[in-house]
């Protein structure tokens, strides 16, 4: 398969994992997190789906469109790691979120083990019942509490894409 066609179908994957995500939260209260918020494509799309939520977003560099760019406090910069490690941080977002969404990108060595490295430090920040949506299939710790979700027929190239739902 060439590099597009696997392109395309991760973003379909990924599309059609916040769409599902917005269905099984619908009415639920509590923030997203957006960890990888590039031009803000994903970001344009929660939106859509959860206007009533607040998104803060989480990235190395703002290199977002106009349109799809959090509004000032919504957007926390430098690297993701160092960034989660200030304790005002997790003060702010503790037992707040609804959803996270993990999108730090494939096919770079070093984002490999980025995912699990988020989901150590955010632990504590998903409510109960909250989703975890994540372009790497995670390597599971017991202390995170989350589960795999079943997508079959409801996220095209569910292999490209991963939700979990936290206990």
């Amino acid at each position: 398969m060439s590099r597009l066609d696997s392109h395309i179908r991760q973003k379909i994957a990924q599309r059609d994992s916040i769409n599902l995500a917005s269905q099984l939260l619908d009415g639920e209260d509590g923030v997203i997190v957006e960890f990888g918020l590039s031009t803000g494509r994903s970001y344009s799309h929660f939106r859509e789906r959860f206007p009533r939520l607040e998104i803060f977003c989480f990235d190395r560099v703002d290199i977002t469109h106009p349109q799809s760019r959090p509004p000032a406090g919504h957007l926390f910069l430098g690297e993701i790691i160092d960034v989660l490690a200030d304790p005002a941080i997790h003060a702010r977002f503790a037992k707040q979120v609804l959803l996270a969404h993990i999108d730090t990108g494939r096919g770079n060595l070093e984002n490999e083990n980025l995912p699990e490295q988020i989901m150590d430090r955010i632990q504590h920040w998903l409510k109960p019942g909250a989703l975890v949506l994540s372009d790497h299939a995670l390597r599971l710790a017991p202390a995170w509490r989350i589960d795999p979700v079943d997508t079959t027929g409801q996220v095209q190239h569910s292999d490209r894409f991963f939700v979990y739902r936290r206990r």
